[in-house]
């Protein structure tokens, strides 16, 4: 689980660094602000995840609710944004760092999948 997220933080630099490359520091912000909106929630679904680690008979509910978390947890942050910051957005860069860093988790069941293959 903390590998992912580390994978996601490097994925997020990443980003970040080819936002500012292509459009700039204004872009590289809302890039990082962007993939922020799904790393943090992520870090908090670990962190339930890690918490029921130790009560097995409880792994489906705290999956569940993780999930369910992680999905408030980023919509509110990203209407949090669009409500305080409106016209500021840099669109482009926000969502190419939140699709980045959400896909992430893609990419590493694909690895698996194609495991020794």
């Amino acid at each position: 689980m903390f590998k992912i997220l580390s994978l996601q933080a490097v994925v997020l630099s990443v980003a970040a660094a080819f936002a500012w490359l292509v459009s700039g520091g204004t872009a590289a912000v809302w890039a990082a602000v962007g993939g922020l909106c799904y790393l943090l929630p992520s870090a908090a679904t670990v962190l339930v995840l890690k918490l029921f680690r130790n009560y097995p008979q409880y792994a489906g509910y705290a999956f569940i609710f993780g999930e369910g978390l992680r999905i408030v947890l980023a919509l509110a942050m990203m209407v949090a944004l669009f409500a305080l910051y409106r016209r500021q957005i840099h669109f482009p860069a926000f969502l190419a760092g939140l699709l980045a860093v959400s896909h992430v988790v893609f990419l590493v069941f694909w690895k698996v999948k194609r495991y020794g293959k």
